[in-house]
């Protein structure tokens, strides 16, 4: 019987030998932070956006849609320019998106489309008929294609 000799053992790696990657990690993370926010742009509170909210606002007043209490909701997230609604309304990735918001809320195999009252895309529509109605247009030609009825209590 042949018997393996036995190995020597390896140092044990004491807490401070990783000190130095750890600082080195924590001080990336650290720079990336603070960079994320002074980069970061947020919409722009200034009296274009403030007019802009005040005419959406009384838009969905005028066609029965409900309003948030807060004009500054709407300022904060569509700023002056419609931020994401009018970033990709009628292209691909904005009817995807669309469309998935309109199913039943199940979670998996149960999910499908919906019928959807028509006042839930007049919202959008009249998002985007007021920040950017250029893109209106394109918008309308996607939304007439879903099925819609009143589903929704007045």
């Amino acid at each position: 019987m042949s018997a393996t000799a036995a190995k020597p053992e390896a140092p044990a790696q004491t807490p401070s030998s990783h000190r130095t990657m750890y600082i080195v990690v924590g001080a990336v993370v650290a720079v990336l932070a603070i960079v994320g926010l002074i980069v970061y742009d947020t919409a722009q509170d200034n009296q274009a956006a403030q007019d802009k909210a005040l005419e959406l606002t009384s838009a969905f007043e005028s066609a029965g849609l409900p309003v948030p209490a807060d004009q500054d909701q709407i300022v904060a997230t569509l700023g002056d320019d419609g931020g994401p609604v009018c970033a990709n309304p009628a292209n691909a990735l904005g009817k995807a998106t669309l469309l998935d918001s309109l199913t039943n809320g199940a979670s998996f195999v149960g999910r499908r489309g919906v019928i959807v009252d028509p006042r839930i895309l007049k919202g959008e529509a009249l998002i985007l008929q007021t920040y950017c109605p250029d893109k209106l247009a394109p918008y309308q030609e996607k939304v007439n294609a879903l099925k819609t009825d009143a589903t929704l209590k007045p």
